[in-house]
C-alpha cells in the first residue's frame, strides 16, 4: 500500500468517526448539557495532543498564539452552538448542515478582500442553500436545532479562514493544541458557571466520551494534519465531503432517522452544492474538517 492510499484511507476513517459523533453527541446530551459534554471532550483533547506539541509550543511566536488563540474561540462558538443544536434536531441534519461550512468559506473569504467566489462556488452554494431549505424548513418555520447548527457552519467556515491566515504547517501541531485548549477552557467556564457540570452518569457513557474525546477529536486533528502533507488539495476535499454522508448513515442505523423524500432530496442537494464548491476550493479545503 502506497504513503497516500494509506493516508487516504487514514482521512475516510476519521470522517466516518465524525459522522458516528453527531450520533453519539446527540445520544450524551440526553442526560449531559452541551456545555459539559464539550468541557470534558476538548479537555481531555488537549491534554491527549500535549505531549505530541511540547517541542513545537517552545518555537511558537506571539503571532502564533494570538492566531491559535483567536481561532480557538471562535471554535468554541462553533462547538457550543453545533452541541447544542444537535441536541434539538436530528443526528442527520446535524451533519448534513454543519457541511455546509464549505459553501461559506469562499463567502467569508471575499467579504475579507481575499478573493473572488468562482462561478462553481456560486453556483454550489445555491444548490446548498435549495438542500438546505428542503432540510430545513417546515412550512415558512425554521427548527430552531437547525438554526444553531447553521450559526455553528458560519463559525466553522470563519475558523477555516483565521487558521489558513495564522497557521503554518511547523505550527500546526501545536496550534491544534492551544485551540483544543481554549475550547475546553472556555466550555468548564461555562459549565461551572451555569451550574451545569456533571460527570458522566454511566460507564457506557464514560466511554464514549473518552472515544469523542481522544479519538473523534485529539486523534482526528492529527491524522488530518499529518494527510494534508501528503495529499492533493482537491482529494482531501472530495474525502472530507464523506462526513455528512457518514451521519446521514449512522443516524439512520444507530439513531432511527428517517428522512422523508423531500428532506433526502435536501441532504441530496447539500452534497451535490459541497462537491460543487469544494472542488475549486485550492488550498483552503485543506482547513474544512470539522468537526464533529
Amino acid at each position: 500500500m502506497s504513503h497516500r492510499t494509506f493516508w487516504s484511507i487514514a482521512l475516510l476513517a476519521v470522517t466516518a468517526i465524525w459522522g458516528w459523533s453527531f450520533v453519539a453527541k446527540h445520544a450524551l446530551l440526553g442526560s449531559m448539557a452541551a456545555s459539559t459534554l464539550n468541557a470534558w471532550m476538548f479537555t481531555l483533547a488537549a491534554l491527549a495532543l500535549l505531549p505530541l506539541s511540547i517541542r513545537s509550543l517552545r518555537n511558537l511566536q506571539r503571532r502564533d498564539w494570538l492566531g491559535a488563540g483567536f481561532a480557538g474561540v471562535v471554535l468554541f462558538a462553533a462547538f457550543s452552538l453545533q452541541t447544542s443544536g444537535t441536541a434539538l434536531t436530528t443526528p442527520s441534519n446535524a451533519g448534513f448542515i454543519t457541511g455546509l461550512c464549505t459553501v461559506f468559506t469562499p463567502l467569508f473569504i471575499f467579504l475579507i478582500g481575499r478573493g473572488r467566489p468562482s462561478l462553481k462556488q456560486a453556483v454550489g452554494t445555491a444548490i446548498a442553500v435549495v438542500g438546505l431549505a428542503l432540510l430545513s424548513l417546515d412550512g415558512f418555520n425554521v427548527h430552531q436545532g437547525d438554526l444553531l447548527i447553521l450559526g455553528c457552519a458560519a463559525c466553522f467556515a470563519i475558523h477555516i479562514v483565521i487558521v489558513s491566515t495564522f497557521t503554518t504547517p511547523d505550527v500546526a501541531m501545536a496550534s491544534a493544541a492551544i485551540q483544543l485548549g481554549v475550547v475546553g477552557v472556555a466550555s468548564l467556564s461555562w459549565s461551572l458557571g451555569t451550574h451545569q457540570f456533571s460527570l458522566p452518569g454511566t460507564l457506557p457513557s464514560t466511554f464514549t466520551i473518552l472515544t469523542l474525546a481522544l479519538v473523534a477529536t485529539a486523534l482526528a486533528y492529527a491524522i488530518q494534519n499529518r494527510a494534508q502533507a501528503v495529499l492533493a488539495p482537491e482529494k482531501v476535499a472530495l474525502i472530507l465531503i464523506c462526513e455528512p454522508v457518514f451521519s446521514g448513515v449512522f443516524g439512520y442505523f444507530l439513531a432511527g432517522d428517517r428522512l422523508p423524500p423531500e428532506r433526502l432530496a435536501g441532504a441530496g442537494l447539500i452534497l451535490l452544492g459541497l462537491a460543487v464548491t469544494e472542488l475549486r476550493l485550492g488550498r483552503l479545503a485543506y482547513f474544512s474538517w470539522r468537526r464533529s
